[in-house]
């Protein structure tokens, strides 16, 4: 590999005879998570040819959140939670997941809600904790954006996602209430909604992530092994949602 103004990795000693069957073989390229890209390039021995697959029919699941869903602090980029679930589950993922962002905008919903996704996600939480918001606040933001989805897209499912909570919270108990105080307001919103008689709305709690000491790396963003255990939780979740 070659790292300047342009980055270059070059793959040798591939043994054709095995990983290549009659079909070819598969690859994904994983683009950075938050470097952007300008120029792309990909080449093959002359012996050989690269096509690209055709689009799939599947419907995307779409991730609405913050730097935790971007990629933040993952070793490469397919080590993003959402590139280790799109893998698992095969499907397309649609990652849109802002750094310092990614608060359940009106305004950001609605574009999502142009995507005919096979599922929504809203993991939005950790960038909206007091005082940056009120109670009230959190609590509006997210009826709007289920009821807006709904409106644009019913019957698409919506998964909402408790803060995943800070690894110091034991040990500050203002870092604690910080993540419970939202997630709490999170669950009663949603059971709330859920007593309504809103349909296809599903809640994934923090416990469910998994996240302790060894999973993250400044006490918010995940490492690989707390990647993976989002994504675990994912999958078992959305396992249950897309195929019942």
């Amino acid at each position: 590999r070659s790292f300047g103004d342009t980055v270059t990795y070059k793959f040798e000693g591939i043994n054709p005879s095995r990983t290549y069957s009659s079909e070819g073989m598969e690859y994904r390229l994983y683009l950075p998570l938050y470097n952007s890209v300008q120029w792309l390039q990909i080449g093959v021995p002359t012996a050989y040819k690269i096509n690209p697959l055709p689009v799939t029919n599947k419907k995307p699941v779409v991730v609405y959140g913050t730097s935790i869903a971007q990629g933040a602090c993952a070793s490469r980029p397919g080590m993003a939670w959402t590139a280790i679930m799109g893998r698992c589950l095969n499907l397309p993922v649609i990652n849109l997941g802002f750094s310092g962002n990614g608060k359940l905008e009106k305004e950001m919903i609605e574009l999502i809600a142009e995507i005919d996704a096979g599922i929504y996600i809203l993991d939005c939480f950790p960038n909206m904790t007091a005082p940056r918001f009120t109670d009230e606040e959190v609590r509006n933001h997210i009826m709007d954006a289920v009821r807006l989805l709904q409106e644009k897209r019913p019957g698409t499912p919506i998964l909402i996602v408790e803060h995943d909570g800070y690894t110091d919270g034991k040990l500050r108990p203002a870092r604690f209430k910080n993540y419970n105080d939202i997630n709490v307001i999170a669950r009663r919103t949603f059971e709330a909604m859920k007593k309504e008689g809103i349909q296809n709305i599903y809640y994934l709690p923090r416990g469910e992530l998994h996240q302790d000491q060894d999973c993250q790396v400044d006490g918010i963003h995940p490492n690989d092994l707390g990647m993976m255990r989002y994504a675990q939780a994912y999958i078992r979740y959305l396992k249950g949602i897309l195929e019942p």
